[in-house]
């Protein structure tokens, strides 16, 4: 009985207790890739870049065209050389060879730096206008689908996030340039 009587006292104390009143608030969910690839933005970010992605594989194609001519030539005039000569050339050959891989091979993770860095570029930009998503439905946080393994689809804002970044990009066609 005495028992019954504790718990009972500790069942009234603990409901005296103030705990906060939490109203939930819906969480969004946003396809992040499908924002990039289908605004006007990204695909202005993505024009960009693949401009970029061009013209460092046209200078690829014009060095290997070029290594392609002087191995022939080498090839050409290895009966003309001395072997020692022959040796001497086709050394300096594969060490431009190598130096122009290496370079090439240098330019290429910088473009995949700059990849990444647009895409953040792209999210910080799309941020203040998804916050003002967030506010309209007054909502606690915007996900990643990709983080979410089933959701409600009447929580996807990537279509009005796209709409909202159109109109945007549209009075600002800059935005896809400013700061690169």
């Amino acid at each position: 009985m005495l028992l019954v009587g504790l718990v009972l006292l500790a069942t009234q104390s603990v409901a005296q207790v103030d705990f906060p009143t939490v109203f939930p608030q819906p969480v969004l969910v946003l396809d992040q890739e499908g924002l990039f690839i289908n605004s006007k933005l990204g695909q202005a970010m993505q024009l960009i870049q693949a401009g970029k992605r061009t013209v460092l594989l046209q200078e690829s194609r014009v060095i290997s065209d070029a290594f392609v001519i002087e191995e022939k030539r080498l090839t050409e005039i290895r009966s003309e050389v001395t072997p020692e000569e022959f040796r001497t050339l086709s050394e300096d050959f594969d060490k431009r060879v190598q130096a122009a891989r290496e370079s090439q091979l240098a330019k290429d993770v910088e473009m995949q730096k700059s990849i990444e860095g647009q895409r953040l570029r792209f999210i910080i930009i799309a941020a203040p206008f998804l916050s003002e998503i967030m506010a309209k439905y007054q909502a606690s946080a915007i996900i990643d689908q990709r983080s979410v393994l089933l959701f409600n689809r009447n929580l996807d804002i990537t279509l009005e996030a796209i709409e909202i970044l159109d109109r945007a990009f549209e009075l600002n066609p800059d935005l896809a340039t400013e700061r690169e």
